[in-house]
């Protein structure tokens, strides 16, 4: 294959048969010299290690992921793609295809071609790899299809930077109040079982309060050691223990300046990292490890989880100031088997996913349908788009119950007409009440957070203090 996307003078150089040592290419990355020549290129370029680990990027690299060379040199490149605010999906997604070329897109409509080489490096070692990217032009339709481009879904329909799923209509719902106390500055604490779509709703916020140009930076609580957890969030500075990049790192906080840090799973931080994690939430305050100064940094937080807080509270597990400086309003997702309305839509929408970089195009038998609007889907809307990802590479051109995994291939039990039009009944009213109970806590909790205390709260809402605090405590 021909290396076409790079600049002529480093076409050359891939073309070579010189094979040179991982130590060599590391020490050749540091010379200014090297440095003065990638910058002055005009395409994007980016070099990992063979740990894949970022080790250079030229000034086009900087500014069209909006990344400078100290936030992103020593990132590994999952954490890299996501940090920058191109969309790096379908490049991923090509890589564990075993291609090497995809079009990434900016925030503001910007598309760039994006194409991996392997730097070679001695026989037993892992090559550098250089990724390039420059505008694409859209107007070659040979070109894209050469690529697998996706069609340009209309617009609405999908979160450019969430990899799972864009929004269901109830699920919209849910997230407009979370945007109306995101513009107002409110912490927001999404709950919800693993799987419902938090964090598709945590961008979704994020975005349509106007904040889809800042930086939004997902953080996993729960996939960060325990042993690391402190230097990842508050960064730390060269030298700080051993291991430690030369120049330090900049840690996830910082790095969400400006902007919105998503912790999920906040329930599984280390109860020693609370209070430092608190003082931040208090004072907008961060101190690096091995750093004795402190330093400011604004940003708005959203947290997720899908353990009982108050419960972790209870037992010593969670900081009580910690839960309620981060809870200023909880917002509970519902369960896609909760929200069965939304199930034709959101298949709908990903079979258009599937069909967008597949050929031949995929469709669905009428029984593999009936499957699917039937199951209910205990994994929530992540194993819905697992399902279509497995429909994807096991069927032909059509997906037959067969293809389905082999928990949703049960006999369908078919109900008892009478007790089972009375279960659906009670069940209903059962729903509706629980559904109009969580609808009135939010609304107070809004009304409280505007008007500072319950008191005017519930004049504000028309209601006496008694009644107002009494629908708070029901659960």
């Amino acid at each position: 294959m021909k290396d076409s996307n790079l600049p002529p003078s480093l076409q050359m150089g891939m073309r070579s048969s010189v094979n040179v040592s991982s130590e060599v290419l590391g020490a050749l990355l540091e010379t200014p010299a090297l440095h003065a020549l990638l910058d002055s290129f005009g395409e994007a370029l980016i070099i990992t290690d063979g740990e894949g680990r970022v080790r250079f990027l030229n000034l086009a690299a900087e500014r069209v992921n909006r990344l400078s060379k100290q936030q992103a040199i020593g990132l590994p490149d999952s954490e890299f793609f996501q940090r920058s605010t191109l969309n790096y999906d379908d490049l991923q997604a090509a890589l564990n295809r075993g291609g090497n070329s995809a079009l990434t897109r900016s925030r503001e409509g910007r598309v760039m071609l994006s194409s991996t080489h392997a730097i070679p490096t001695g026989a037993y070692e892992k090559p550098f790899r250089m990724l390039t990217q420059k505008d694409f032009d859209g107007s070659q339709p040979q070109r894209r299809a050469s690529l697998g481009a996706r069609p340009v879904e209309p617009q609405g329909l999908r979160d450019p930077q969430d990899n799972a799923l864009h929004l269901s209509p109830q699920l919209s719902g849910i997230a407009d109040t979370g945007v109306r106390a995101f513009r107002r500055r409110a912490r927001l604490l999404l709950l919800g079982e693993p799987g419902v779509g938090k964090t598709a709703i945590a961008r979704h916020i994020h975005r349509a309060a106007g904040w889809g140009d800042r930086p939004f930076i997902h953080v996993n609580c729960g996939s960060i050691p325990e042993s690391l957890f402190e230097s990842e969030m508050f960064g730390y500075e060269r030298g700080a223990f051993t291991g430690a990049l030369a120049g330090g790192k900049q840690g996830y906080i910082e790095a969400a300046a400006g902007g919105t840090l998503f912790l999920d799973e906040i329930g599984e931080i280390p109860l020693h990292v609370q209070a430092k994690l608190l003082k931040f939430l208090e004072d907008s305050t961060i101190q690096s490890v091995g750093s004795p100064l402190s330093k400011t940094v604004q940003v708005q937080v959203i947290a997720a989880t899908n353990k009982d807080l108050r419960h972790l509270v209870s037992i010593g597990e969670f900081r009580a100031d910690l839960y309620y400086r981060l809870a200023v309003l909880p917002v509970e997702i519902p369960p896609l088997r909760q929200h069965r309305a939304d199930l034709p839509f959101l298949i709908d929408i990903l079979l258009s996913r599937v069909n967008g970089d597949r050929e031949p195009s995929l469709s669905l038998s009428a029984g593999c349908r009936k499957r699917l609007l039937s199951y209910d889907y205990p994994g929530n809307i992540r194993e819905l788009v697992n399902i279509f990802e497995r429909l994807a590479v096991l069927a032909d051109d059509e997906a037959q119950e067969h293809h389905l995994p082999a928990e949703m291939l049960e006999p369908l039990r078919p109900r008892e007409p009478a007790n089972a039009q009375l279960a659906d009944e009670e069940d209903a009213q059962q729903n509706l009440k629980l559904q109009v109970q969580h609808f009135e806590r939010q609304v107070i909790l809004q009304a409280m957070h505007l008007c500072g205390s319950k008191r005017k709260a519930a004049v504000h809402l028309g209601i006496d203090i008694g009644t107002l605090i009494r629908k708070l405590q029901r659960e």
